[in-house]
């Protein structure tokens, strides 16, 4: 073999062994490079951490999805019963402004218990103050948010003060009705 031969053989032999060493990243750079990375598998590699990474990632975003869509449901079944609450204070304060009249034109009328009236009148004014508070509360729970076991528990509370106020409403028209009789 003659001397030509011999350093061209050197020459590729130390390319080829340039090629094949060092980084496999398709990503750094140069043809060789990413003939190299190729042909050791590196760039599939890559190509599958990053199909692995958005299998995850999708599998994620539905997880949130699902919940998404159990928190609104869990927010729409608050909203339901809270509007229902406020429909029921309305309501009772309907009734309680009736009731007022009614105590009213009782005290105008002859012959009727003048201290009978004003304890009933009394009693009507303390229950538009407690209806009043209560609405005002269901008001403030509204734009509170939802979850809170502090609501929960504020949200029974007023349930228990509107039905002992229901309770009291009936016992003053069951007053009332004796009162007119």
């Amino acid at each position: 073999m003659n001397r030509q031969t011999v350093v061209l053989m050197m020459l590729v032999a130390g390319l080829l062994g340039g090629c094949a060493s060092g980084d496999q990243d398709p990503r750094s750079g140069g043809l060789l490079g990413g003939i190299s990375g190729l042909s050791s598998g590196a760039y599939e590699n890559r190509v599958k951490e990053r199909e692995a990474r958005l299998q995850q990632l999708r599998a994620t975003q539905s997880q949130l999805d699902a919940e998404k869509g159990q928190l609104e449901a869990q927010k729409s079944t608050a909203q339901a019963q809270l509007d229902k609450d406020q429909a029921r204070v309305k309501a009772m304060q309907s009734e309680i402004a009736a009731l007022d009249k009614k105590t009213k034109s009782l005290a105008a009328m002859e012959g009727t218990d003048k201290q009978a009236v004003a304890d009933l009148q009394k009693r009507v004014s303390d229950l538009k103050g407690k209806m009043n508070r209560q609405a005002s509360s269901l008001d403030d729970l509204e734009g509170s948010g939802l979850g809170d076991e502090d609501l929960d528990l504020r949200r029974t509370q007023l349930e228990k003060q509107r039905d002992a106020l229901r309770k009291e409403y009936e016992l003053l028209m069951k007053m009332q009705m004796e009162l007119a009789q």
